[in-house]
């Protein structure tokens, strides 16, 4: 199962995840991904290692690279704006294009790139 869309706040989507069907993200430098539940397994472009998250426990996208989270059984992961001016003052713009593509749920951008 693709990852499905679960909830959309103010600055931030959650994801639930299967294993095996990765949510793809790209020029997202800087966003925040927390670990809701289960554990998510993160392979980010440039990096020599993948990262394992628990629950509670959080990565910042290092690059724009291409950014793969999986998950490890199942799980559910939080995708953030990055603290500061420059991810706040396009919140009100991601919101809009966040709303629209979960209605159309063809999910395109999100303010990044989303691949599935």
């Amino acid at each position: 199962m693709k990852p499905e869309l679960i909830a959309v706040q103010q600055g931030q989507a959650e994801y639930r995840l299967t294993e095996n069907h990765p949510l793809r993200i790209a020029h997202a430098a800087g966003r925040r991904i927390d670990c809701l539940e289960g554990t998510a397994w993160i392979t980010a472009y440039g990096e020599h290692v993948d990262f394992m998250l628990r629950r509670g426990e959080s990565f910042t996208i290092p690059n724009d690279g291409l950014m793969l989270i999986d998950a490890a059984g199942g799980g559910v992961v939080r995708v953030r704006m990055p603290d500061g001016g420059a991810g706040q003052a396009a919140t009100p713009g991601l919101m809009a294009r966040l709303m629209s593509a979960a209605a159309s749920r063809l999910l395109p951008t999100v303010g990044f790139h989303l691949r599935n």
